[in-house]
């Protein structure tokens, strides 16, 4: 499977923060991509998000002031990563006020 990567400086805010928005929104993004069904694992002691489904798994790791997100894309979800992005974009400057991602 394909990789994808990517990490996001969002400065000011702790790792339990970045994990409290991620973990609280994590469904309600998802449900809105292509991506069919998935299943959320949630780690509040590593301040890490899993998500498996059947086209791709992905970690999210929050650091204080970063995210990272880790994924393996199948086939067959590799055309939409740039909707992927997109959709990181919109997520980062609508709850965040980002405007220049990494």
């Amino acid at each position: 499977m394909p990789s994808y990567q990517r990490q996001v400086e969002v400065p000011g805010r702790t790792s339990q923060e970045l994990y409290d928005l991620i973990a609280q929104d994590i469904e309600n993004f998802l449900s809105q991509s292509p991506i069919g069904k998935f299943d959320v694992e949630r780690d509040p002691g590593r301040k890490e998000v899993r998500i498996r489904g059947a086209i791709f798994s992905a970690t999210l790791v929050c650091q204080d002031s970063r995210m990272e997100l880790n994924a393996k894309l199948s086939l067959l979800a590799m055309p939409f990563r740039s909707q992927l992005d997109e959709g990181i974009n919109r997520w980062l400057s609508k709850t965040f006020n980002l405007t220049n991602f990494t």
